[in-house]
Parts: C-alpha cells; sequence; structure tokens
C-alpha cells in the first residue's frame, strides 16, 4: 500500500513539475546511428500470387521481380524490396542537436537531403554511396518534423526526426 502511494505522489509530482515548466531541460546531444538498408521478401505464386500493381510503380524506393524473373530455377518465385532508414522515426525536443552516423548498406547510390519542417534545407542535398559511413548534424530549431529524404528512392525512403516543444 505504501509503494502504491509513493509511486502516485511521485507520479502527480512529475505532472505538476511538467505543467509548470520545472525542471525543463536544456537543449542536449542526440548521437544517432542509422543504416541504409533494403529489407527483401519473396514467395511462389502457388501461394499468393504477385500482386496486380508493380510495387515499383508506387515509389522508386520498391522493387519488383515477377515470375521467372526472381529465379530461373524456381519459375513460380517472385520477389519484392524496399529501401529504408533504420531507425525511421526518432524524437527529440526543439532545441536539441541531432548528431547522425549513417552507414550505408544497400543501394550502390541515395541521393540524401534533411529538411526542416517549414520545408527549409538545414542539411543540403548529397550522394551517399554504399559501403560508407557519413556524419551529419543539425540543430532542432523549431518543432516539427525533421524529414531526412533519399530522393533517389522517394517517396517511401523517408526517416522523421520529431522535434517536440519545449
Amino acid at each position: 500500500m505504501i509503494r502504491v502511494l509513493t509511486a502516485i505522489i511521485a507520479a502527480a509530482a512529475l505532472v505538476v513539475a511538467a505543467s509548470t515548466g520545472a525542471g525543463a531541460q536544456s537543449p542536449i546531444t542526440h548521437h544517432i546511428f542509422v543504416s541504409l538498408i533494403e529489407v527483401k521478401g519473396g514467395t511462389t505464386a502457388d501461394k499468393l500470387p504477385p500482386p496486380a500493381q508493380n510495387p515499383k510503380d508506387l515509389s522508386k524506393g520498391y522493387d519488383f521481380k515477377g515470375p521467372g524473373t526472381a529465379d530461373r530455377n524456381a519459375p513460380h518465385r517472385w520477389e519484392v524490396s524496399t529501401y529504408m532508414f533504420a531507425p525511421a522515426f526518432v524524437t527529440v525536443r526543439e532545441g536539441d542537436e541531432v548528431v547522425l552516423t549513417v552507414f550505408v548498406v544497400n543501394g550502390d547510390q541515395h541521393e540524401v537531403v534533411i529538411k526542416a519542417p517549414d520545408g527549409t534545407t538545414v542539411v543540403p542535398k548529397a550522394i551517399w554511396n554504399r559501403g560508407r559511413e557519413y556524419h551529419v548534424r543539425f540543430v532542432a530549431e523549431r518543432a516539427g518534423p525533421y524529414q531526412l529524404l533519399c530522393s533517389s528512392h522517394a517517396p517511401s525512403m523517408t526517416a522523421t526526426f520529431l522535434a517536440l516543444p519545449k
């Protein structure tokens, strides 16, 4: 019973502190490790028919190999794949610095940029290549979603850094 009351009092203190601004955090630096990866999946047409619409028509980040092309030794096999950032979503606070270390596992070339919530560029467009590590940083100067975008595999290859208000 005492433990329950202690937990309730502690929770209430946190709510009061948050609502009054007490304990507001100073900006911090987030060191985030991101990988650019390709996820693949496959099956056979006798288990599941291939999609009616070619996934390549939906996004440059999707790929599709139909029956007869995915594996010449298994003519009913078909495969799909997509490029992605991992992690694809991170939360920070307004005013925090975000330091990214990015390693490109799949995809020979990615044209990337980081945009602020208002659409302005916070990290200029660059080419990232397979097998290399890249380092970029930005400050989340305003609240809202910052987007790491790969135009080579748009619109599906996106990561979001959501800056919460101070």
